[in-house]
């Protein structure tokens, strides 16, 4: 977690913000425009304060989950048991699995001794030091969460880094903790268990098409089929990261022998391998194996507790260590994005937010899908990106219906360009730990960023044009 998230707001930053908040609600209540019905104006009233609060970030994003879950059966939109009911979402219970299945990953030391053995290893030069960090961390964010990635590599890179005896102004050091973030932000885009935007997605598609008998057939995207379709982005998006990180890394005139001495020191004393490490790589690998295999047809959630329960059974982990690690506020979050997605739906408000788009004379599907790739790339820079998800899918799957777009092409294209970010702090504790660094300053880090940020959202939108279709996904509706 980073410093900023634990600092707490001012009592006159809290008050200027309510009072905000409530300036907003009453003008989105009172705005004459579309033709909402009271509890669709209501409801649109909620999302805007979310939205206000979700940029601003003057709370956690769990606190403005709560203020969504107080507001919607308060202001008479939905009731309070329904409201409650979204939690039990399929996809909000296989993020809590996969949360806790990452616990044991890390405390156990596994992590820490692949990523040891992997950079002590291949790490000879500067250059290929910076692509093993990278390489590394984008191969974990596959399987854990970018943000817990980075956590666990920070200290390691700190160390080398430290070790190399650089001043702040060294290339190398920016280039070893952005091949850190970069292969991290990247790398979590290609599976769902790579942070929180993905999972959140899928379960705001299922819970709008639940009911509807007619988009059946495209409600719903299993493990494999999800990094299948991204797995290609995700590798185009590597390959020019990486030649980023060259570029950086080249001629940085680092010790990187003193730096390796350190990694091998720290190699041995972590000793052999324990029974831990070993029953928790084998639960964790016949987890994902299930996932991928039997996803579709028993559930990813059910797995997910599967592998739950096999890591209590195997004693590769504890509950004091699953309530330390474990992001408890994610699991608010989702609960209250899915119920104000569905509130929106229910009530007529995301119809009518679509139709304001539709007056405004944007009739083509594929307009449509750019516009949306490109809005996300920009909100998922100045909010968090699973915020992004939040407020931008309703609006998304509204206009599916409306248009007959392929809703998966929507939500896969929204989850995965809310995942690529390159510029700011606020998007992901990923970009937040590595500006904590001295030797990393933010304009350097926009500078190199925008190229990957405009070549993500071209990337994209090719693989939903030219890739997708050979999968199944048409832009329309088949």
């Amino acid at each position: 977690m980073c410093e900023k998230e634990l600092q707490l707001p001012t009592l006159p930053s809290i008050f200027l913000c309510v009072l905000a908040s409530m300036v907003i609600y009453f003008v989105a209540l009172f705005l004459p425009f579309g033709e909402f019905s009271a509890s669709g104006k209501h409801a649109f009233a909620v999302f805007c304060v979310a939205v206000f609060l979700w940029i601003i970030n003057i709370f956690p994003l769990a606190i403005t989950g709560i203020i969504v879950l107080f507001l919607l059966p308060a202001s008479g939109v939905i009731f309070a048991q329904d409201v409650y009911s979204y939690f039990g979402n399929s996809a909000t219970f296989f993020v809590l699995g996969a949360f806790i299945l990452a616990s044991p990953v890390m405390r156990s030391g596994l992590s820490k001794r692949l990523a040891i053995t992997i950079i002590s290893k291949f790490g000879k030069g500067s250059k290929r030091l910076c692509m093993s960090i990278f390489g590394l961390s984008s191969t974990m964010a596959f399987f854990i969460s970018e943000h817990a990635v980075v956590a666990m590599l920070l200290p390691i890179v700190l160390e080398i880094v430290t070790a190399a005896n650089v001043n702040k102004k060294s290339r190398f050091a920016f280039a070893a903790y952005m091949a850190m973030a970069w292969g991290a932000m990247i790398g979590g885009t290609a599976t769902l268990l790579g942070g929180a935007r993905a999972p959140l997605a899928l379960g705001i598609l299922q819970d709008n098409f639940a009911t509807n008998a007619k988009m059946a057939h495209v409600s719903h995207i299993g493990f494999f089929e999800w990094s299948l379709w991204v797995i290609p982005i995700v590798l185009v998006m590597l390959c020019l990261a990486s030649i980023c990180v060259l570029i950086i890394a080249h001629k940085s005139g680092a010790n990187i022998e003193l730096a390796r001495q350190k990694l091998i020191a720290h190699k041995k004393e972590i000793g052999r391998v324990t029974k831990r490490e070993v029953l928790t790589l084998m639960v964790v690998l016949f987890t994902i194996f299930l996932w991928i295999f039997y996803g579709t047809a028993w559930g990813l959630d059910w797995i997910s507790f599967l592998g739950v329960i096999l890591a209590f059974i195997l004693r590769i982990t504890n509950w004091k260590e699953i309530e330390r690690d474990v992001q408890w506020g994610i699991i608010i979050m989702y609960g209250s994005a899915i119920a104000l997605s569905v509130a929106l739906r229910n009530t007529g408000a995301a119809h009518e937010m679509v139709q304001v788009i539709i007056d405004l004379g944007i009739s083509s599907p594929l307009l449509i899908i750019v516009s949306l790739i490109v809005l996300v790339a920009i909100l998922t820079e100045v909010m968090s990106n699973a915020a992004a998800v939040a407020i931008l899918l309703p609006v998304g799957l509204a206009l599916s219906l409306e248009y007959g777009i392929d809703p998966r092409v929507i939500t896969v294209g929204i989850a995965t360009g809310a995942g690529l970010t390159f510029l700011l702090p606020v998007s992901t504790p990923a970009m937040a730990l590595v500006l904590h660094s001295d030797h990393v300053k933010i304009h350097a880090v926009m500078a190199w960023g925008i190229w990957l940020k405009i070549s993500s959202i071209l990337v994209i939108i090719v693989a939903i044009i030219f890739y997708w279709p050979l999968l199944g996904a048409h832009l329309l509706i088949q």
